[in-house]
């Protein structure tokens, strides 16, 4: 009998350091979930601070190609899948070609082929994205991964001139007045798709300068040429735009619709 009442005993004062035990961890957790909650609050917070002043972006960039959101509700794809990043906004057709270029700080800028400063990338990780409407920049938010952009894709001849009719009336709406795109030289089913591109980014050239309010300079240009050569180019004469690209090489093979645009404003 004594042993039954030892036994039980020794049962109960144990069932009572457990829930003393059990009282404490509570306790314990409580304080530092508490601690975690403020600590999460005020990394967050500064996260935040960063973020707005470009030191970086609210979520680092995992993926090599990743999708962003600038604080203007603006979003597009970053591509550093490649030696040369390439750049797509969600409501564009154009894959801009970025060079990269140290700057002060510790931190990258990327430029575009007309030495427009596109992305800024802090040595923290962040980014800053330059737009025409926004010249002094803006923070970024990474929103999730994306595909790899600049993939060739492949054209039936009907298919390319369908792709550069419409090229033309994009143009055409653009400076109000008949405008055509061609190509000079002959095409293949593995160059179509990067012509198709070249016409892709002359519409945008002309439809940039509409929006920009300047219609007045595309009163003079009645035909747009595309030729193959080595390395691109853009060139007038007369009243024809010529653009030059090289199939071969990729984006990087066909001049940006900021480097016509810049040949439009000049008129040569």
């Amino acid at each position: 009998m004594r042993g039954a009442v030892r036994g039980m005993a020794f049962t109960m004062t144990s069932r009572r350091l457990s829930r003393r035990q059990a009282g404490r961890i509570v306790a314990a957790s409580v304080l530092l979930a508490a601690s975690w909650s403020t600590d999460a609050a005020a990394e967050s917070l500064k996260e935040r601070l960063e973020t707005r002043m470009g030191l970086r972006a609210a979520r680092p960039a995992a993926s090599p190609s990743t999708r962003f959101q600038a604080e203007g509700g603006e979003v597009f794809v970053l591509d550093r899948t490649q030696p040369r990043a390439l750049l797509k906004f969600q409501n564009r057709d154009e894959v801009w070609l970025l060079d990269a270029h140290a700057a002060p700080r510790g931190d990258t800028v990327f430029k575009n082929d007309v030495g427009e400063t596109v992305v800024r990338a802090s040595k923290l990780g962040g980014l800053t994205l330059f737009t025409r409407t926004a010249p002094n920049g803006q923070a970024v938010t990474q929103i999730g991964s994306a595909e790899p952009l600049g993939a060739a894709r492949q054209l039936s001849p009907t298919g390319l001139l369908r792709a550069l009719v419409i090229s033309g009336h994009r143009a055409t709406r653009a400076a109000q007045h008949p405008l055509t795109v061609n190509l000079l030289d002959t095409a293949t089913v593995e160059t179509s798709g990067r012509i198709a591109d070249a016409g892709v980014v002359v519409a945008e050239a002309f439809e940039n300068l509409d929006r920009a309010g300047r219609r007045d300079l595309l009163v003079r240009w009645r035909r747009v040429y595309l030729a193959l050569g080595d390395k691109p180019e853009v060139r007038t004469e007369g009243d024809v735009l010529v653009v030059v690209l090289n199939p071969q090489k990729g984006v990087a093979g066909r001049p940006s619709s900021a480097r016509i645009e810049r040949t439009l404003r000049r008129g040569r």
